[in-house]
């Protein structure tokens, strides 16, 4: 059935973003804004759908028009923050999620994250820690909050500070593998290997592995007994790491282990 209403193109651009085909909800985003010309919804979406394939100038334009203009604010401001950083703009998108974070994301831990994130993956910890400081203040008993906190903090080298809040982000989350690698790879760069091997041994090799944290689980020795889950841990290897174990499971252990040191 044809798509209708301007909540139907929405709703379908959302679909195809979240689940990572951005060029085809991009096309769906702007089939709708021709068809419902000013629609705020549908425009908004066509911008983060824009800062998503790296089209920052054209996101920006769009985000600008709609400053002041959506109730959306929040999203329209993260955006702009995300679209500003792409473009290498740096004291505006400081000033955006400035905005942001005093007025329609006051108390808003989710938002926060969303914002510090912005500013971590452009490897600007500094501008991402005081959001994440903030989004755990609101919501302590939310995991990613305490994760982005301390990712940011190990990446401004406190070690301590960083320890602390990953092991709060694995208490409140023991499932997020990501939070108990990360916290892994931590225990095992300040040379606490039987830590490290304990919260690393607990992820379970069926799921999503940064090859950081695979590599330093090898690098302890470490390499299952069992047949079938040595044949995981092998497969595992080839997905993440690349290439194939030449001589056999405990020949690659070797020599990972003696490029990392261990």
């Amino acid at each position: 059935m044809a798509i209708q209403s301007s909540g139907e193109y929405q709703d379908r651009g959302l679909e195809l973003l979240l689940a990572g085909s951005a060029a085809e909800a991009l096309a769906v985003f702007e089939e709708g804004a021709r068809k419902f010309p000013g629609d705020a919804e549908l425009n908004l979406g066509r911008a983060l759908t824009l800062n998503r394939l790296g089209e920052f100038v054209r996101a920006s334009e769009i985000l600008e028009g709609l400053r002041g203009a959506s109730t959306q604010t929040e999203d329209v401001l993260t955006g702009l923050v995300e679209a500003y950083l792409g473009r290498g703009m740096t004291a505006q998108a400081k000033a955006a999620a400035g905005e942001a974070a005093a007025g329609p994301a006051k108390r808003d831990a989710e938002t926060l994250c969303r914002l510090g994130r912005a500013f971590y993956v452009r490897k600007r910890y500094g501008d991402a820690l005081p959001f994440y400081e903030r989004a755990a203040e609101l919501a302590p008993k939310w995991g990613e909050a305490w994760f982005g906190l301390g990712a940011c903090q190990w990446a401004l080298c406190r070690p301590a500070w960083a320890e602390a809040a990953l092991r709060r982000a694995v208490e409140l989350e023991p499932s997020d593998w990501q939070a108990r690698q990360f916290l892994g790879c931590v225990l095992h760069d300040l040379g606490r290997r039987k830590d490290a091997r304990e919260m690393l041994e607990a992820v379970p090799l069926d799921v999503s592995w940064q090859k950081p944290a695979l590599e330093r689980m090898v690098a302890m020795a470490w390499w299952p007994q069992d047949p079938e889950k040595r044949r995981r841990m092998e497969s595992l290897w080839r997905s993440v790491v690349g290439g194939t174990p030449g001589r056999g499971a405990m020949d690659m252990l070797e020599e990972v282990s003696r490029k990392m040191g261990a």
